[in-house]
């Protein structure tokens, strides 16, 4: 997080406050005080909180995050937990808010405003190319604050919670994992999906990110093939939120190449990433679909997830 001179703030700090509101980054000391407001959003019981210290702890003190506290009359009132991802086909950071969070005596003072605010400018201080966040249907005000933000509906939010084992599904493709050497094979696989083609200028820095993340050990990824030519990946990640003792599976993309659609590989895949998440203890999984993937909203729907809100993006542009 980019403090800079306090007589002269950049990033989060920089944006205006309402009045009778302080803004600073959520800290390690802030942990009691962040537990609870999760607790309150999510509904969670009031158990112990000492198993969640050291998740919390290494959040705060990722360099990749850059989550903020609001305190208003002498109290918390909010926060927003923001961090920068990698995904494998990008050379720059995408911002993502996770969870953003105004408690019920603090509402309608423009303390969730302020709260986006010092995201967006975290993300443009680090030229990110999108934010992503996502809403339930039922979070009426959030999706309102969204839109006044100019952030666009991208897609809707699919879950499965709890995450079911899943037996590996057989069909007409081998699955393997995501090695380093398929750096090429996924990047145009991706392309289907619509992401952008990378720049040559690009290149070295997408090899980067994928030798970072294909080596990590919080991504399963898997790619399909068809008589040895790649015809389908899925990427999914283990996210891990201090407020749980177990993590999330989040599908960042699923993409069969044309060719290949309507032979199954799809289920196959899919039901790779939920039996390795599964393996690890996820305790469910989420992905981000276009209503326009019919085929997708399909396999999702048979697989027992539910549609539950919508992903919003902020473009660079």
């Amino acid at each position: 997080m980019a403090l800079g001179n306090p007589d002269h703030p950049v990033g989060g700090l920089s944006v205006r406050r309402p009045e009778g509101v302080e803004l600073r980054p959520l800290g390690r000391d802030d942990f009691p005080v962040a537990l609870a407001m999760m607790r309150e959003l999510y509904g969670l019981p009031d158990s112990e909180a000492e198993p969640h210290r050291a998740v919390y702890e290494a959040y705060v003190n990722d360099p990749d995050a850059a989550p903020f506290l609001a305190m208003a009359d002498g109290e918390a009132a909010g926060l927003i937990l923001f961090r920068f991802r990698r995904r494998l086909n990008r050379a720059t950071f995408e911002g993502w808010v996770s969870d953003l969070f105004i408690r019920e005596p603090f509402r309608r003072r423009g303390i969730g405003r302020m709260l986006l605010n010092a995201a967006i400018e975290e993300w443009r201080l680090r030229q990110g190319h999108a934010i992503l966040l996502e809403a339930g249907d039922d979070r009426t005000a959030a999706r309102q604050l969204y839109a006044a933000a100019r952030f666009h509906e991208a897609g809707r939010l699919w879950e499965l919670v709890p995450l079911r084992q899943a037996a590996v599904s057989s069909g007409a493709a081998v699955i393997r994992q995501v090695q380093l050497g398929d750096v090429e094979a996924v990047t145009r696989l991706l392309v289907e999906l619509g992401r952008p083609v990378p720049a040559p200028e690009r290149q070295a820095a997408v090899q980067r990110t994928f030798t970072q993340l294909v080596g990590g050990a919080d991504l399963l990824a898997s790619i399909a093939e068809v008589d040895g030519m790649p015809a389908g990946v899925v990427i999914a990640q283990l996210r891990w939120p201090f407020y749980t003792l177990e993590p999330q599976l989040w599908i960042s993309e699923l993409v069969v190449t044309e060719p290949a659609r309507g032979r199954g590989i799809g289920r196959q895949l899919l039901s790779t990433a939920l039996a390795s998440a599964a393996e690890r203890q996820a305790y469910g999984a989420s992905v981000t679909a276009a209503p326009t993937r019919e085929a997708a909203g399909r396999l999702l729907r048979v697989a027992g997830f539910d549609e539950v809100g919508s992903g919003y993006a902020l473009d660079r542009s």
